[in-house]
């Protein structure tokens, strides 16, 4: 944990035994001996009528904590954090108290779990959190302050006031299919510790919210399974649930190890969790609207993957979301309005700060049951001081301020350490940097859509989707978008081996006519210069280097999933093509009503694809079939020119125009 310095200060106040500790690191055997402990024991006690104060420091426990009485306190302040190793639960009716932001928006959404619990008399157990562990400091600027009081709950109003949070915007979510899913716990329902929950905000200046509560550790589980049902097909994700979580601990967590276990690194945690879910962490951001109707909410979900499971030092990608607004049932609408803050380059978002919620989703298992008990363990914490700046190098907790730090705090080289045997201290301030491209879509002059393709050497297969190193989409049901496509799944985040001869298929869809798609290169971080980086409108085979130019085209109401790609050569230039259109034969059987295409050479054909001349897509069918011929009927077609596109196998696309008599 580090070297273990001087307790600058201990001494009694009215008679209360109290220790003030102003070091840079605490180890726990100081602590036994300041306070007058008996030996030397691994387990931390708290009497009656005393407290412990930490600023700015961790304080690491390598057993359990006993907080005797409800006198019995630790006050973390600034950016000090508890860590604990052994699975051993803290016990009794004292209380740790430690500060979170909230937004001061009282339409606004906080996603929370908390790190603590109500502390009762049970020994040795997580407790379950509800609307009684949270506080209003009296005075949060003045981190030697150390009072109180319980916030108050407003029940009659959709609305906080400055000293009342409104207990109606209190939900839950656990192994939902959607929007549906939300169950509402309000301030007197329980959350069991590693279940996230929603909150809003206050009108308060003090924008700091105090948990109060015993302090969770060790493992904890949560449910995220699908019994093979989808429950909420109009909002939810398709074969999948989602849970709504967070970090559940007074200190930093590492949601790399979270969700991929550590699995095939030097560190790994002993848990499951990549049999159980997706592997990624979507977080919720919401723009200030001024309104409680869910069809006002401006928001969406940023996407955190993990990248090389293998590799400690890979900090994982992050794709910022998209402002969204939504019908009343929950599902997505066609209008969007802008994008959030990027966190891309606080470590890929990697550490969530204390009181971060965020959704995952169960594993895919393809319409089966899948998923089932994730668990978050000791393995995965680390002390890591909070900087939710946009760039900075801390934990991240989402539309924070700056948190009030000392003097002392203020240094160059960021402090990161564990006991999980990662050497956090050097990934942090000597990172590795993984190539990216952040390709923005401005889509019908309304919003951006961000899509990330990412440089990985460890990439499993570029052709297919690879858990962990790309991010799936979470507005798939938007009417108007721009996505990624890989193994039919829409993504926001990609990650290839690159090779000037890699191809990523671009899905462009809207529900009208007429939409303008501008696409561009936002940031090119680390890519090589001589990385060229093109847009391949497949159709009228033309390539355009969006490195510094725009990419623009105007599209009728459709899906355009086959049509476009992007490249790193001029395919047609540089490789020689043994395969063309010449070797099909198309045409319309006008007798037969049907568009006719021989294949004497009997060469695999995965798609057939008709356009009409404004390049709407107006058929798109999967065949997967190596007949010497494919009839497809023209009965429900308009007279007119028409173009066929034939994708064969190796993704080579074939065009040939056709003239339809129509009936």
């Amino acid at each position: 944990m580090g070297p273990i310095l001087s307790i600058l200060t201990a001494f009694r106040n009215n008679g209360k035994k109290s220790a003030y500790f102003t070091c840079k690191y605490i180890s726990v055997l100081a602590l036994f001996l300041l306070c007058g402990f008996s030996g030397f024991s691994q387990d931390l006690y708290v009497d009656n009528d005393s407290y412990l104060y930490a600023r700015d420091v961790v304080v690491f426990v390598n057993n359990d904590i006993r907080l005797e009485t409800p006198t019995s306190n630790i006050f973390m302040r600034g950016d000090a954090q508890l860590v604990q190793n052994t699975d051993i639960k803290n016990s009794d009716l004292g209380e740790l108290s430690i500060y979170q932001n909230q937004t001061t928006g009282v339409y606004e959404y906080n996603f929370w779990c908390s790190p603590v619990g109500v502390s009762d008399t049970s020994f040795n157990a997580n407790v379950d959190f509800n609307g009684s562990n949270i506080h209003d400091p009296v005075d949060h600027t003045d981190l030697t302050n150390v009072v109180s009081v319980p916030y108050g709950f407003i029940g009659n109003s959709y609305n906080g006031t400055t000293n009342q949070l409104a207990t109606y915007w209190m939900f839950t979510l656990i192994s939902a299919g959607g929007y549906n899913g939300w169950t509402q716990i309000l301030n007197t329902g329980n959350a069991a510790a590693g279940y996230g929950f929603t909150l809003k905000g206050s009108p308060n200046p003090n924008n700091v919210l105090d948990f109060r509560g015993r302090p969770n550790n060790g493992d904890i589980s949560i449910e995220c399974l699908f019994t093979g049902v989808d429950a909420d097909p109009s909002s939810g994700p398709t074969h999948q649930v989602e849970t709504l979580t967070g970090n559940p601990y007074p200190s930093a967590l590492d949601l790399k190890l979270f969700l991929t276990d550590g699995f095939g690194s030097t560190a790994p945690t002993g848990t499951n969790n990549r049999n159980i879910l997706n592997g990624e962490a979507f977080f919720w951001e919401q723009k200030p609207v001024g309104s409680h109707n869910l069809a006002d909410y401006e928001g969406g979900y940023s996407v955190y993957t993990p990248g090389d499971p293998t590799n400690l030092s890979d900090n994982g990608s992050y794709a910022i979301a998209p402002f969204v607004n939504y019908n009343f049932n929950g599902s997505v609408n066609g209008t969007t309005t802008g994008n959030t803050q990027n966190f891309a380059d606080n470590n890929a978002r990697r550490y969530a700060a204390i009181g971060q919620g965020f959704i995952v989703s169960s594993l895919d298992n393809g319409g089966a049951p899948g998923g089932g008990t994730a668990v978050f363990n000791n393995a995965m914490r680390l002390y890591l001081a909070e900087d939710s700046t946009t760039g900075g190098n801390g934990s991240v907790f989402a539309k924070n301020s700056a948190k009030a730090k000392s003097e002392e705090n203020e240094k160059s080289e960021v402090i990161a350490m564990s006991h999980n045997g990662v050497n956090y201290q050097e990934i942090i301030n000597n990172p590795i940097t993984i190539p990216e491209i952040r390709i923005h879509t401005k889509i019908d002059n309304t919003f951006y859509r961000e899509s990330v393709i990412a440089f990985r050497e460890g990439t499993p297969n570029n052709n297919t989707y690879n858990r962990f190193f790309d991010g799936r989409n979470y507005e798939g049901g938007l009417t108007r978008d721009a996505y990624l496509l890989s193994d039919d799944k829409e993504l926001v985040i990609k990650s290839i081996n690159y090779s000037e001869d890699t191809k990523i298929p671009l899905g462009l869809k809207t529900n009208k006519n007429n939409t303008p798609f501008e696409i561009s290169i936002f940031s090119l971080e680390a890519v090589p210069e001589n990385v060229s980086i093109y847009i391949h409108d497949k159709l009228n085979n033309s390539y355009t280097n969006v490195i510094n130019n725009t990419f623009t085209i105007v599209l009728n109401e459709g899906t355009y999933n086959d049509r476009f790609e992007i490249t790193f050569s001029k395919q047609n230039v540089l490789h020689t093509e043994t395969i063309s259109i010449r070797d099909f034969i198309v045409f319309e059987n006008k007798t037969q009503s049907q568009l006719e295409i021989v294949n004497p050479k009997r060469l695999n054909i995965n798609k057939v694809m008709l356009y009409d001349v404004s390049g709407k897509e107006i058929l798109n069918k999967t065949i997967n079939t190596s007949k010497d011929k494919t009839v497809i009927s023209t009965k429900h077609l308009s007279a007119g020119m028409y173009i066929v596109s034939i994708k064969i196998t190796d993704n080579q696309t074939l065009n040939k125009k056709v003239i339809i008599s129509g009936n």
